[in-house]
């Protein structure tokens, strides 16, 4: 009776130990999670000259297609295939990262205030910009493409301005290569909006100077995009319509 006891304990301990062993091998065998963020470099580039007023930027929640709008990083196959990488992901929601990435550079770049970091005041103009991501495109060891409808408008209730840019930029070296072309992309619409900043604050104006475009009769003004620069490629002069819906 001792004797069968003593077999039977031995035989679940060996049991146990076998369970507890493939769970450290399995866990020792799972790939780290890998986590990116948009969030821009320390620049020291700030606009040299700045001859607008203080002023105060409020992007608003950006609005991204349903189909990266996860924490995975999402990749093309082919033109009618996606992958969804479960150990790549985004640091936070891709609409936030894209939100925040574009707070730090227009701020950077306009010499602006983040609306939500201080308190409102009469004195101070604050610029409402709004975008909408209409193509979030990863192309491994390819290129990326962002294709998004911004706006811009003042405070006061001016007249808004609404955008069209499409950018891509070349990428390699694997998803870490994918990302850094996501952030030039995103920099570069963010240079747009800045420029379209800070000249609608150096004029008083909701109609930067110098940019080509008319005023609709529907409260939406739709202007040429302001012209990139690094090289990134964009598409301009094409009517701003956001999604339906949105």
């Amino acid at each position: 009776m001792i004797a069968r006891q003593s077999r039977s304990f031995r035989t679940m301990m060996r049991t146990l130990v076998s369970v507890v062993g493939l769970a450290v091998l399995t866990a020792c065998a799972s790939p780290a999670t890998r986590f990116y963020t948009l969030g821009t470099d320390a620049e020291p580039d700030v606009a040299k000259s700045v001859t607008s007023p203080a002023l105060r930027i409020d992007v608003r929640p950006v609005k991204v297609p349903a189909a990266v709008a996860r924490s995975q990083l999402v990749v093309q196959v082919n033109a009618a295939q996606v992958q969804v990488l479960e150990d790549d992901q985004w640091s936070s929601a891709l609409p936030d990262e894209i939100r925040y990435a574009l707070v730090a550079r227009v701020s950077q770049q306009a010499a602006a205030s983040a609306a939500s970091a201080i308190g409102r005041g009469d004195a101070v103009p604050v610029y409402q910009i709004g975008v909408d991501v209409q193509r979030f495109e990863s192309w491994p060891g390819s290129h990326v493409l962002v294709d998004a409808v911004w706006s811009v408008s003042g405070s006061a209730g001016q007249q808004r301005l609404t955008f069209h840019s499409t950018v891509t930029e070349p990428v390699s070296g694997g998803y870490q290569g994918i990302v850094e072309g996501h952030r030039r992309a995103i920099n570069a619409i963010a240079d747009q909006i800045a420029e379209v900043v800070r000249a609608s604050a150096a004029t008083a104006l909701d109609r930067p100077s110098g940019l080509t475009g008319g005023l609709g009769g529907t409260g939406m003004t739709t202007l040429s995009c302001p012209t990139f620069s690094g090289g990134a490629q964009t598409e301009v002069n094409r009517p701003a319509a956001p999604r339906s819906g949105g």
